[in-house]
């Protein structure tokens, strides 16, 4: 097995298309057509169904896609980490962000860190709590933040860097909108928009309000921070969103109201693995916002 055919069949299973993939690979289809070949004669599957033009993963060949993406990504950081030994501040850092901290938390981490190391690139992945924790353990990351933090294991190391309230935010005509401050339990017959359900805030939102006795009625969802606030500020139902997030971004057809309720706050973090070393730049971001934080 070479490492040339592992990237034409990961190229052909994202197109599903020969021609396409080709094209993408910048040689010609005869070639990438023949590789594949060798590759499911060596491993003496089909790792593809021929449908008309198209290519279909069958389903040996989904399974080998998900270790060839491992297997590729261990690779090229491998490359990168012998160039980085040399030079740690001109490598790249490849870090995961949960939607809802991207608005706040990365621009001011980064801009500082930026400063001190100009040379060093960055790749950003967005995604939940859920997928964000898997890209780590599948080595698509290596660092992510998280929100909420969870306790360390046998896979992940943990650093809580500080603990967020959450806000409510309401239409400006709303008759809660001069309000100092709300408890959630005022708020069980109003309509609420939401992340969706596969988000911790979600979950904290609903959690803490079956606490008080009722289940939020919700109206809309949306996985987009400026979407949910503007179906609010459109009158369309009331939100719960983290305070760092709406600090200088909240609209001016919306107010935010501080809620009484103590649990609905979240922690902030990073996650690592256990499972590799860190790359040497990725060391030096770990190092600094463990530093940015703690002061």
């Amino acid at each position: 097995m070479e490492l040339r055919q592992l990237k034409y069949f990961m190229e052909v299973a994202r197109v599903e298309h020969m021609t396409k993939a080709s094209e993408n690979l910048h040689v010609a289809q005869s070639a990438v057509s023949r590789q594949i070949t060798k590759l499911e004669e060596e491993l003496g599957v089909h790792l593809f169904d021929r449908v008309g033009r198209n290519m279909q993963l069958t389903s040996v060949g989904q399974e080998f896609l998900k270790q060839s993406a491992i297997a590729l990504n261990e690779l090229q950081k491998a490359e990168a980490l012998v160039t980085e030994y040399t030079d740690p501040a001109k490598g790249t850092v490849r870090v995961g962000l949960p939607n809802s901290l991207s608005t706040k938390v990365l621009p001011s981490v980064i801009s500082t860190f930026r400063e001190k190391y100009p040379q060093i690139t960055y790749k950003f992945m967005e995604g939940t709590n859920e997928e964000l924790t898997e890209m780590l353990l599948n080595g698509a990351l290596d660092m992510t933040f998280l929100s909420p933090v969870p306790e360390s294991s046998d896979q992940i190391e943990a650093i809580r860097f500080f603990d967020e309230k959450l806000k409510l935010i309401v239409p400006e005509n709303h008759p809660l909108a001069e309000n100092f401050n709300v408890s959630l339990k005022e708020l069980a017959s109003e309509k609420f928009v939401l992340y969706p359900e596969d988000f911790d805030l979600y979950k904290i939102v609903t959690k803490a309000a079956n606490k008080k006795g009722f289940t939020p009625q919700i109206a809309f969802q949306s996985r987009d921070f400026y979407t949910i606030q503007g179906l609010v500020g459109a009158g369309l139902g009331i939100s719960i969103l983290p305070e760092m997030i709406l600090d200088g971004a909240i609209f001016k057809e919306t107010k935010s109201i501080a809620l009484r309720d103590k649990e609905l706050r979240r922690s902030v973090g990073i996650i690592t693995t256990k499972k590799r070393n860190l790359s040497p730049s990725e060391n030096l971001f770990r190092s600094f916002i463990i530093s940015f934080f703690s002061n």
